[in-house]
């Protein structure tokens, strides 16, 4: 039984005709889809945002609050199938799963899958009870739409479950799991019925004469921005749409900024400045005043990409619909602030804290410890991604979390780049 509401019809459709041309890559009886083009379809036929490149807990948002989390997987014979979930490799790179008995894994892996779930969630203001797995089986002649409630680990009903193979597996309540610990990544078993939501996924043999046609019914141009667009109203243009991708250039359409600086080798969290900035003196402050540190080099790499200091844009934050006022200020224009800076510093350690109450965002800040680095390592975010969304008037930017080693990253790209 279907979860989410959305054009079904339209959805087949189009599935078919892509699954169609699987003979162009496959040879197989099961119809080949690719798993990214499972992500955009849903996302266009739902009306959703679309999330499957941020690194997130959710492939897709339903506005206002239903994260959705888009597998694609091959049904096999049976009725179920593990799939990815989650993945710790940085953690494990860190050392945080050494010398751990087995029980110590289940307790540790559970709670760093339900501390990212939960802060992503606080980040695009979902509601996890609202939230779906959004599942497109592919079985022998057809495919079937799966979809399941997307919860946390119950952490009180955790069981080791022994197995003969490698890994660790586990259940709660609700579900079954393994840690594979060659890999680094947690599954989740899927549970499914072939016969519901069943989609027949008829595969053309002639498929050379197939892509031809439908060529000639459908000619396709490039706009000035460079993207592939279909001239013609033939009814293969919103295909076309789905099918297309978009790539951003870091250092002209976005920059990452870390939470943290440097001392050293050593990542450390400013005790009274940047997102602890309400912890420090000179007047009376407010639980949740903070900034975003802008390094010297992302100035030196990208001068143009910010507007210049003191000069106010929108900065839209993902759990809002509006876009709040934002500067980049302070000496050396080193950091990005908002409009009151509570608007930015709210949304900032609702995130990094996601368990936190937001009336304690009112509250004067005594009895709270300043953030440490280790903060963001529980979550697996130690930076943001600033995008701008206007790249003519410089005034209109985004911004979201980024996975750790991500400024890193980016300073490596953008100078290949610049």
């Amino acid at each position: 039984m279907s979860l989410l509401i959305f054009d079904v019809a339209r959805y087949s459709e189009l599935l078919r005709a892509v699954a169609s041309l699987s003979r162009l890559y496959s040879e197989n009886t099961v119809a080949y889809v690719d798993s990214r083009f499972v992500e955009r379809l849903f996302i266009r036929v739902a009306g959703a945002r679309d999330l499957s490149r941020t690194d997130k807990s959710f492939d897709a948002l339903i506005e206002p609050d239903i994260g959705v989390g888009i597998k694609t997987f091959l049904g096999g014979t049976g009725n179920s199938k593990r799939e990815k979930v989650a993945e710790f490799t940085t953690f494990a790179r860190e050392g945080e799963f050494l010398d751990l008995s087995q029980n110590e894994l289940m307790q540790k892996v559970s709670t760093f899958r339900n501390n990212r779930v939960l802060s992503d969630a606080r980040e695009l203001g979902v509601s996890l009870e609202k939230s779906v797995y959004h599942c497109l089986v592919r079985i022998a002649t057809g495919a079937v739409i799966h979809e399941e409630p997307y919860g946390l680990i119950d952490m009180d009903s955790l069981i080791l479950a022994p197995k003969p193979n490698n890994g660790m597996h586990f259940a709660d309540k609700f579900g079954r799991y393994n840690y594979n610990v060659a890999k680094n990544v947690l599954l989740k078993e899927f549970v499914f019925n072939r016969n519901t939501n069943f989609i027949e996924l008829p595969i053309h043999e002639d498929i050379f004469e197939r892509v031809l046609e439908f060529s000639r019914k459908s000619r396709v141009g490039v706009n000035m921005l460079g993207e592939s667009v279909a001239i013609s109203s033939d009814s293969g243009e919103e295909l076309i749409e789905v099918l297309a991708d978009y790539y951003e250039i870091p250092g002209v359409d976005y920059v990452v900024l870390p939470l943290y600086s440097l001392r050293g080798a050593v990542k450390t969290v400013q005790e009274k400045s940047g997102i602890n900035q309400w912890n420090a003196g000179g007047r009376p402050r407010t639980f949740g005043e903070a900034y975003v540190p802008i390094p010297i080099e992302v100035h030196r790499l990208c001068p143009k990409f910010f507007p210049d200091r003191d000069s106010s844009f929108a900065l839209q934050l993902p759990d809002r619909r509006y876009s709040t006022r934002a500067k980049v200020c302070q000496e050396n224009s080193k950091a990005l602030m908002s409009d009151p800076n509570t608007a930015l510093g709210h949304w900032i350690l609702k995130v990094i804290d996601p368990v936190r109450a937001d009336r304690e965002f009112v509250r004067p800040p005594s009895g709270h410890r300043p953030y440490v680095y280790e903060d963001l390592i529980r979550i697996g975010k130690d930076a943001v991604k600033v995008s701008r969304k206007n790249p003519v008037r410089h005034r209109s930017y985004a911004i979201e979390f980024a996975q750790i080693g991500a400024y890193e990253e980016f300073l490596g790209q953008v100078q290949n780049v610049l």
